[in-house]
């Protein structure tokens, strides 16, 4: 198929969305880049930038790369993630910071493999059940493979320890693996197995065990000091927004209530600033992007194609999801940045990068008005997978001519 223009809307809704984005950080982290880091009011703001526009470089090359290609390499691309998970967890190799081992390269290139890891595990798994075709009927041989390549990136990235963006790259590999059509009993199946993996890691590790306390009583003295006290003061702010808000660069929390206002807990300081509407013009961004991610997957022929576009809009569904719930108090305390808003490095790039991707495969979608056509004049249109393509025929009308006496060989 040739290939035509991206999804504009899809692409306006990004740039707005990461404009935003760099606003609310340099809103967010004056105070902190002075009082903390003895910096300049725009410290972080500088940085978020350039962060932005090598995103936006990023987009725009990957949104030109024709899918195929990503397809081609979808076995090194694996290999390499894998490696770079193993990597980041060798001491003197992998960059430690605040009991976290989760950055490799020198200092003033850092960048986390669990971020690549997100787009990576999706790729993998829509090349490998593009392979499979529809027909996935056994669990060992069809379902076991590409779950086992899914736990051990989780398992590793786990080990740095980052639940939060391992619970995201289960969840979004575990909606591609839906997508492709495994049977419900195999669903059951990997919910039995991996449940109580999930649950000892978040009992047995104490600070975890204490975010769900936190979660289940947010106000109780005693989680203050522990890691309550940042839901606490996001909850606060929350209730200061109102409906509109106390103004850009006016709310309390950057003043040093809210710790690290500029990360994971930026949409507080979105409510407190821009209050509900602001909140709500955010959210329906976010649900524009994420929309045309769904209809791009549903008009795709290729089946590779539609798979890596319904997990690469999961990946941002469930980030906004999470982070969202956690800022508001409905989730356990995770670190999950707000896509294309939190301030960040390579979570900012390779979100811009699964957008490209995304934006890539919009030129390839199979325009509506083509299929309906097509229904009109009774043509049964077979979709395209794993490369191949059939050809369209037309329903043979059953004929009603009543046979001559003679063509009847009657015997009495």
């Amino acid at each position: 198929m040739r290939r035509h223009r991206p999804d504009f809307l899809l692409l306006f809704s990004i740039l707005c969305l990461v404009t935003f984005g760099v606003v609310m950080v340099y809103s967010a982290s004056m105070v902190w880049a002075i009082q903390v880091t003895n910096a300049s009011p725009g410290y972080y703001f500088k940085r978020q930038l350039i962060y932005a526009l090598i995103g936006i470089v990023v987009m725009f090359v990957f949104m030109n790369i024709p899918y195929t290609v990503i397809h081609r390499h979808a076995k090194w691309i694996t290999l390499g993630i894998l490696m770079s998970l193993f990597i980041v967890l060798i001491p003197g190799i992998g960059h430690k910071a605040a009991g976290v081992r989760r950055w490799i390269g020198p200092p003033f290139l850092h960048f986390q493999p669990s971020e690549i890891a997100l787009v990576g595990v999706l790729i993998y798994l829509a090349y490998i059940f593009d392979k499979k075709g529809e027909k996935i009927n056994s669990f060992t041989r069809d379902v076991m493979p590409p779950l086992t390549i899914l736990g051990i990136q989780f398992l590793l990235i786990l080990l740095e320890p980052d639940m939060g963006t391992g619970m995201l790259l289960l969840l979004s590999g575990l909606i591609v693996m839906f997508v492709a059509g495994i049977r419900k009993v195999h669903i059951f199946t990997i919910g039995g197995i991996l449940l109580p993996i999930i649950v000892a890691f978040a009992w047995l590790e104490s600070y975890r065990n204490i975010r769900i306390k936190i979660f289940l009583n947010p106000w109780n003295p005693a989680y203050t000091n522990k890691g309550g006290y940042q839901l606490q003061q996001s909850l606060i702010a929350i209730y200061h927004g109102g409906l509109f808000g106390q103004g850009i660069g006016r709310g309390i929390e950057p003043f040093l209530y809210l710790p690290i206002p500029h990360e994971d807990f930026i949409f507080a300081i979105i409510v407190e600033e821009l209050g509900f509407v602001g909140a709500a013009f955010v959210l329906g961004l976010f649900a524009i992007v994420i929309w045309r991610g769904i209809m791009i997957s549903q008009h795709l022929a290729n089946r590779f194609a539609s798979l890596l576009a319904a997990g690469l809009s999961s990946m941002i569904g469930l980030g906004v999801l999470i982070n969202v719930g956690v800022v508001t108090g409905l989730m356990p305390i995770t670190g999950i940045p707000l896509p294309f808003i939190s301030y960040g490095g390579t979570a900012l790039i390779m979100k811009l990068c699964a957008a490209g991707i995304l934006l890539s495969l919009s030129r390839y979608t199979i325009p509506e008005t083509n299929s309906a056509t097509k229904k009109a004049q009774g043509i049964v249109q077979t979709a395209t997978f794993g490369g191949k393509e059939r050809r369209p025929h037309r329903r043979k009308k059953r004929s009603t001519a009543v046979p001559s006496a003679q063509s009847l060989d009657v015997r009495q």
